[in-house]
């Protein structure tokens, strides 16, 4: 009895009080059929960190119930998608660690995808297992053909864009960075995604905060890491939309000049680390600054490169957000916006890359 005791009592710690019921099938966060996209930081025994927008987990097995077990930040989410669809959304609860992701399926094959909502604020969530039905197994999940990554701000973080209205402020709750214009482009193309994306980030070094330039390259931008290993993961693709917030901040450059000498280093950062890719510099929908400068200068940016010998680089010109389309959290796009985002990205990248 005493060791029936010692172990209910070991269960009873191992588990926290607001998880769900455990499930049989134990799945290591390290197990080789366990696909992630995106960057994650596996220095941590417990299992791999993800603090960028939508870091991806795919599972195939065959049975009829999953649960995930996870750590980290309250409030962070996942989009669920089951076989293609999206079911459910997992949100990180404090005192919880173990979650339900699907339950009552049909007895046979199933992809389970986990897509992080969030942003980076707050710090990294962490992904420690999972647990399947009795009698699954898990299988090997589909590998991906294509590749690309998007760079950006809020916008292609997914801020507010499933809220219901402009007079809405930021809430990790409206924010899917799953419905986001980067995740919709790369299901559209049947590719695999990196998205580095953080609300307010600019192109431009300020006294206030850091660029995109200085946190690119990071596995995670706000928690002590390694930096990333760009030999791991090649992109076909890059897809960069900055400028928002330099041109909406008076106290940074906004001539044509010295916008297209901060942009420069960035560029040629990316092409160094992808010297095969396409790169694609996007602006909007909030604004392309003044008399459309931001457009216009990234055009000339594409130009003198050409010029200079890299002919990988284009301008992509995206269509301002409108008021009959909806407006997200703090006038942030709508999802039908960032569908139309998605939609110009998909047909250039198709372009240029002949996909």
């Amino acid at each position: 009895m005493r060791l029936y005791a010692l172990l209910a009592l070991l269960l009873a710690n191992a588990l926290s009080a607001g998880d769900a019921a455990a499930l049989p099938v134990t799945v290591k966060p390290d197990d080789a059929n366990l696909l992630y996209s995106g960057r994650w930081d596996t220095s941590k025994p417990e299992g791999p960190r993800c603090e960028w927008p939508a870091g991806q987990i795919r599972l195939r097995f065959t049975g009829t119930a999953v649960n995930v077990i996870l750590g980290g930040p309250k409030d962070h989410a996942f989009q669920v998608v089951v076989d293609g669809k999206p079911t459910s959304v997992v949100t990180i609860v404090a005192g919880q660690s173990v979650y339900p992701v699907a339950a009552d399926l049909p007895a046979g094959e199933h992809l389970i995808e986990l897509c992080k909502r969030t942003e980076c604020w707050g710090g990294p969530v962490q992904v420690k297992g999972f647990q399947l039905a009795a009698g699954s197994t898990l299988l090997a999940p589909p590998a991906f053909k294509r590749r690309v990554e998007f760079v950006g701000d809020s916008i292609t973080a997914g801020y507010g864009n499933e809220a219901a209205s402009k007079e809405e402020h930021f809430s990790f709750a409206t924010e899917n960075a799953w419905l986001a214009w980067g995740a919709v482009t790369a299901r559209a193309l049947d590719a695999e995604l990196m998205c580095e994306a953080i609300s307010g980030i600019r192109l431009q070094k300020g006294e206030d905060k850091k660029s995109m330039p200085e946190l690119w390259g990071k596995t995670m931008p706000f928690t002590a890491s390694k930096d990333w290993d760009f030999k791991t993961w090649q992109a076909d693709a890059v897809v960069v939309n900055l400028g928002t917030n330099d041109f909406n901040n008076k106290k940074l450059p906004l001539e044509d000049a010295k916008w297209r000498e901060a942009y420069k280093p960035f560029i040629a950062a990316i092409r160094a680390a992808y010297p095969k890719a396409h790169i694609f510099l996007a602006i909007g929908p909030m604004g392309h600054g003044k008399d459309g400068i931001v457009a216009k200068t990234n055009e000339a940016i594409v130009a003198d490169l050409a010029a200079a010998g890299d002919k990988l680089v284009h301008a992509l010109p995206l269509p301002n957000q409108r008021m009959d389309d909806g407006i997200g959290a703090d006038w942030h796009p709508s999802i039908k916006t960032h569908q139309k985002m998605a939609d110009a990205a998909v047909a250039a990248i198709k372009k240029e890359l002949g996909w």
